[in-house]
């Protein structure tokens, strides 16, 4: 069967969240965190098939990896990119062009690979992690937060009642001599 001829079907949300969850918020190939973002996939490759154990969830380079040519063009897009970069910022601290020019020549060079990605839809279908689950996560960094600054805090009290002490002990020596 084609890939083409079968219908795509999207995974309903709870499925999705229930996959996220299941997979501890990491990628299922690498374990990569998918805090900042995923891609829903199919395992077996067919977009028609939504039952939940055909759900992985793949951070953004693993999912692109299953785009194929696209993916491959747009890196080597970006390799170039990398060496012309290099080789501008090598002639501007040589002093042969200046930073202005560079400057324009780098938000060329982005406005290039944007539309490169945009094209290719690199990063179309990149969805954020379940509101739930984000901020239930907020939450849990808060609270480890607060009870880090509630330590410092009785730390800093301890210290200074007992440097009080002390200097309260000398001045009263000192006192009674």
């Amino acid at each position: 069967m084609e890939r083409e001829s079968m219908n795509r079907k999207d995974f309903p949300r709870w499925k999705v969240e229930q996959v996220y969850i299941a997979q501890d918020g990491v990628c299922a190939k690498y374990g990569d965190s998918l805090e900042h973002g995923f891609h829903r996939h199919h395992k077996d490759g067919n977009p028609a098939n939504n039952e939940i154990d055909n759900l992985e969830l793949l951070c953004p380079e693993c999912h692109r990896a299953t785009l194929g040519d696209a993916v491959t063009e747009h890196r080597k897009q970006e390799e170039k990119v990398l060496s012309d970069l290099n080789r501008l910022i090598d002639e501007c601290f040589a002093g042969k062009i200046s930073g202005a020019v560079v400057e324009r020549l780098i938000e060329a060079i982005t406005l290039s690979l944007k539309v490169s990605r945009n094209l290719d839809k690199i990063d179309e279908g990149l969805e954020s992690p379940p509101t739930s689950i984000a901020l239930l996560k907020r939450m849990q960094e808060t609270k480890i937060l607060q009870e880090t600054y509630l330590e410092g805090f009785k730390d800093g009290v301890k210290w200074l009642s007992q440097s009080n002490c002390k200097h309260r002990k000398r001045k009263a020596s000192k006192i009674a001599l």
